[in-house]
């Protein structure tokens, strides 16, 4: 895991979609056809690391990323103002997740990051698809902009507050910039391996 200094200047994202269309020879209406397995992918870009300290840590994480995985804190242009919660009920799956254990009355706003952490600590990120607002009991139906991946058991953690992506590091190498005048440049991108 990256440590909490560690703050990205840019973190552009994207959906890898499993999904596809397809069409017919025939000229007939083209057809969506939904996969399980949509996930994110993100690039990560620091300011330049002008502690030589700070930068050799993120160098060692990174390197060892490469065979273990990395698991970071997504981007927030604004913080989401919740609670974190847990997995309401073993076996959902689809394209909503039942929540208990959240602040009634909080509204989990459409466009929303949340991370499902399985009991092994991996986390699953996902995208809210719809504005709801959490039952006074604590619990809440939150639609999802993609499937669920993974059948998770009742009680799993639910990350709104410090949602993560977790996965490999992509590409075949990992660099990184070191400057003359002692800066340390450090980019790279991490897919959801699950």
């Amino acid at each position: 895991e990256l440590p909490s200094w560690a703050i990205p200047s840019a973190a552009p994202m994207s959906l890898l979609d499993w999904g596809g269309v397809l069409r017919p020879s025939t000229g007939a209406a083209l057809l969506r056809v939904d996969r399980l397995g949509s996930r994110y992918k993100a690039a990560f870009t620091f300011p330049p690391f002008d502690d030589p300290a700070q930068a050799r840590v993120i160098v060692s994480r990174l390197i060892r990323a490469k065979r273990m995985g990395l698991r970071a804190p997504v981007p927030l242009v604004e913080p989401q103002r919740l609670s974190d919660g847990m997995v309401d009920g073993a076996g959902q799956a689809g394209a909503t997740l039942s929540i208990r254990g959240l602040v009634g009355g909080m509204v989990i706003r459409e466009g929303f990051w949340v991370s499902i952490a399985r009991i092994d600590g991996q986390h699953f990120l996902h995208n809210v698809a719809g504005e709801v607002i959490v039952g006074q009991d604590g619990r809440v139906t939150v639609p999802l902009s993609e499937m669920l991946r993974w059948p998770f058991t009742d009680g799993c953690a639910v990350h709104f507050v410090r949602p993560m992506i977790e996965g490999l590091i992509d590409g075949s190498e990992q660099a990184w910039a070191m400057s003359l005048e002692r800066w340390v440049n450090i980019e790279f991108t991490i897919e959801e391996a699950a």
